[in-house]
């Protein structure tokens, strides 16, 4: 197991398989790199249907798909408490607010859809927020998208594609 990925575990969840950690996160904390394979957008539209569900935006034509590492598990919330990072050519999910033992870590999904994604998804994350379908960024309400990027939890990239 690598050394990020103590810091969470995979467990049943709302939405499946959820990754929860495995003590208290302080905010603005690294808790694991997306690590896996590398897809451009065209190989994106060749694959199976649960592997594009669970691509990241890495940049204008690549996602990385983690296919069974332990990223794949993270699931969506209208209402996050981590987000991804790009630092050093790599993605990395870190927390937002402080994450409780046993408690899953969630993002929300919309902060890495730029305006060229065509992947929406219905919502079933629970929050008292929920939006009830997760689409682009630049689809999300004014206020929201305006916090995101004030709070930097939407990354850079997604911003300029």
């Amino acid at each position: 197991m690598a050394m990020e990925e103590k810091k969470v575990y995979v467990k049943d969840a709302r939405n499946g398989k959820g990754a929860f950690a495995r003590k208290k996160i302080l905010p603005e904390k690294m808790i694991l790199e997306i690590k896996g394979v590398f897809l451009t957008c065209n190989e994106d539209d060749d694959i199976d249907e649960e592997t594009r569900n669970n691509t990241f935006r890495y940049d204008d034509d690549l996602y990385i798909s983690p296919g069974k590492d332990i990223a794949n598990f993270i699931n969506h919330s209208c209402e996050p408490n981590a987000k991804v990072v790009k630092k050093n050519k790599k993605l990395f999910i870190y927390s937002i607010l402080p994450i409780l033992k046993d408690e899953e870590v969630l993002f929300d999904y919309s902060t890495i859809l730029a305006r060229d994604d065509v992947w929406e998804m219905e919502c079933n994350c629970g929050s008292q927020k929920c939006r009830k379908v997760v689409k682009q960024f630049k689809k999300l309400p004014l206020k929201l998208k305006e916090k995101y990027i004030k709070e930097e939890i939407v990354p850079d990239f997604i911003l300029k594609i």
